[in-house]
């Protein structure tokens, strides 16, 4: 079982002429610590059927409630993978043994998702397992969306409904400008106006001067749903897939969270209405992987609105977005391995089924972001802590660690701004509270918006940063075959630009190194990172920048240029020539190499690239390539006419040596000046040459 540590809290108030729209919600992984046999949740509702009671839950405590009153796993659903090559008659034969039926398949790792009877979940686990054709099988665990009370956070004037008006100043974690706004004192409930730090901020506006992105870079919202028809993710949602269809056919975000976070990773920007999104002219696509419920606490007074999410469904999502070139994907969910009391669950970090979807799709290149968890302590969450996976911490807009925020920097890879931020909501919420309040919204020109805080809303902000780089470094390019110069995967060269691009010190000097392991995310850093040889590494920590075989102390020795492969233009790498006649590392010997500076070592008027395609030796004068010779016999007769015109038939291929030889139209002054392609030009000039002309 796994023990969440929730993600993200979004806060709903109303004040005078003022409503922050939305249910408080938090994004997490867990499966719970409590009754193993309790029927799993199957009460799902479009919209809350109950107006939930909330009194004021730490986190500490809102996760007890859920372990207490929430199976950990579905009571009728195992999740079995078997071993390679096995027969398809084999695996029938194994269901039958286990009384296992199979309702789907997640195909690209290979697991089937079986349906037992109720209440039979441990010993059908263990019956698949004792099977030596499969490789494992387990519960499907379920995570859980969280949406709580957090107590008072700001809202915008009229809750974010307001026609025509844009909130970018409100965005601290953007631009930070020492902007104030306001708050309220936890103790009275009185407003009160708050201010940053100028300058404790992701530097977007300086990223945007470079690219605003593009819209054929794809982000992946795993989450409870997106607001499609909300003005600023209309046009924004390339797709829409429910994998939790057998709950919930809806595409709707009850829980109110998908939307949030979508909203900051790429909401409509520069549009004159809302807020803006850092992936800018990014697309997002809904890949709904939670489903609404509401967990009955005490019968019929106190219900809790969660987000239901399997685990089945989350490597689901992984996977389809992988199959289908998905350059990002943003996980706002983790869940730790530790009990209510801190204490060690007998059970795996993580389910095997999700470290298999995540594996699959880094290796089909797409970048993977998550939230860390809000546990405010050094306890590693998962998938953020998995190896292929951003893990993101959050900060305040004092460049602080948020005090709800997971830290750690021997996991936490960066930080970005996850406390008070401003992103969309739900249109439906604001259709309701305006018709409560009496005052006119329409969908179609006002924006919804809400505040939130967690790790949720600090993931996002790298995720649309990671949708940046990618069009900024590959545009028009699908992660499936998508390789650097140097030839690295381009997630890994996006990933690396994100984490050596990031801030390791604060606006007051604040050392972000303590809580992560490369420091704040920086949109303007991550874009601008000199890395010439698009390797991952940057220029100050390669050793070799571009990637010619010679270190660059080695090139500033000789004087070739660090960031240029082939210094002298010959067509030879500077590694090569340098190491013509020896083992590297080397460096350069006269007579015995090649000179990287001069692009015809000999002087024999063939630049040494050629002589090497002809098959001469660029160290000896005397032995350049005879032009016309096609059987390379040392003369020009009319055996060459002869091959030459079988070539031009495509009777015989030519090597690289013979192409090179009959290259020999048009001529200049009676001398050959080759143009690069062979054809009837170079036959008639090589029967020219053999008859003495």
């Amino acid at each position: 079982m796994m023990i969440a540590q929730p993600s993200g809290t979004i806060a709903m108030h109303p004040k005078k002429n003022n409503i922050n729209n939305g249910l408080m919600a938090v994004c997490l992984l867990f499966g719970m610590v409590g009754q193993l046999w309790a029927e799993p949740p199957e009460r799902v509702f479009s919209y809350p059927q109950h107006a939930p009671q909330k009194p004021q839950l730490t986190p500490a405590e809102r996760d007890r409630l859920i372990r207490q009153n929430l199976p950990a796993f579905a009571d009728d659903r195992v999740l079995v993978k078997f071993r390679p090559g096995i027969a398809a008659a084999e695996i029938g034969r194994a269901h039958r043994v286990a009384g296992g039926h199979v309702l789907d398949e997640i195909p690209a790792i290979g697991v089937h998702i079986v349906k037992v009877p109720k209440g039979s979940v441990p010993d059908r686990v263990a019956r698949y397992t004792r099977n030596p054709n499969v490789e494992y099988a387990e519960p499907d665990y379920y995570r859980v969306l969280v949406i709580p009370d957090e107590g008072n956070d700001p809202g915008p004037d009229a809750g974010g409904i307001v026609a025509g008006r844009e909130y970018f100043e409100e965005q601290w974690g953007l631009n930070n400008t020492g902007q104030q706004r306001t708050d309220f004192d936890p103790l009275f409930g009185l407003p009160i106006q708050v201010s940053g730090i100028a300058d404790a901020d992701i530097d977007a506006p300086e990223g945007w001067d470079i690219t605003t992105g593009d819209p054929s870079v794809m982000i992946g919202i795993l989450d409870s749903g997106i607001d499609c028809n909300s003005i600023e993710h209309t046009g924004k949602c390339i797709e829409q897939v429910s994998f939790v269809t057998q709950y919930s056919e809806y595409l709707d975000d009850v829980a109110e969270h998908g939307t949030h976070v979508a909203g900051i990773a790429a909401a409509h920007t520069d549009n004159g209405v809302g807020v803006a999104g850092v992936g800018w002219n990014s697309s997002v696509s809904n890949l709904k992987t939670c489903y609404y419920y509401e967990l009955e606490i005490i019968p019929d007074i106190y219900y809790l609105p969660i987000g239901v999410c399997p685990v089945s469904a989350s490597a689901a999502a992984i996977t389809y977005a992988a199959d289908n070139d998905y350059h990002v994907i943003n996980m706002s969910y983790g869940s730790d391995g530790v009990d209510e009391n801190g204490d060690p669950l007998d059970i795996p970090e993580q389910p095997n089924v999700e470290t298999d979807a995540i594996s699959y799709a880094w290796s089909r290149g797409v970048v993977l972001v998550a939230a860390a968890g809000n546990g405010a302590n050094d306890t590693e969450v998962y998938p953020a802590a998995n190896p292929e996976v951003i893990a993101v911490a959050a900060t305040n807009d004092y460049d602080d660690k948020a005090s709800f925020s997971s830290f750690g920097n021997g996991w936490v890879s960066m930080m970005a701004p996850g406390e008070d931020i401003l992103s969309t909501n739900v249109v439906a919420s604001c259709v309701f509270y305006a018709d409560i309040l009496g005052y006119p919204f329409d969908p179609q020109s006002d924006a919804c918006l809400k505040w939130s805080s967690g790790t949720s809303m600090a993931s996002p902000h790298v995720a649309g940063a990671a949708a940046l780089i990618w069009s900024h470094l590959f545009p028009g390019q699908a992660p499936s075959s998508c390789v650097s110069q140097s030839g690295v995967a381009c997630n890994s060269v996006v990933r690396s630009h994100l984490e050596h691009g990031a801030d390791t010190e604060g606006a007051l000097g604040q050392n972000f190194l303590a809580w992560s392991i490369n420091g704040r995310l920086n949109v303007r850093g991550a874009l601008t990172v000199a890395d010439a040889d698009l390797d991952g590494l940057p220029n100050d920590i390669d050793e070799d920048d571009d990637q010619d075989g010679l270190t660059d102390t080695i090139e500033q020795a000789l004087g070739t240029d660090p960031l240029d492969s082939d210094t002298d233009n010959d067509g030879l790498t500077d590694g090569f020539e340098v190491n013509f006649n020896n083992d590297p590392p080397d460096t350069y010997s006269e007579g015995d190499d090649l000179d990287p500076l001069l692009p015809d070592t000999d002087s024999d008027g063939i630049p040494d690239g050629d002589e090497i395609t002809a098959g001469t030796d660029p160290l000896d004068a005397g032995s350049a390539p005879v032009p016309g010779d096609v059987n390379i016999d040392g003369e020009v007769n009319t055996a060459d006419v002869l091959l030459a015109q079988r070539a031009l038939m495509g009777a015989v291929t030519l090597s690289d040596e013979q192409a090179f030889r009959a290259n020999v139209a048009p001529l200049s002054g009676g001398v050959p000046a080759p143009d690069d392609s062979f054809d009837l030009g170079d036959v008639l000039v090589i029967q020219r040459m053999a008859l003495g002309m």
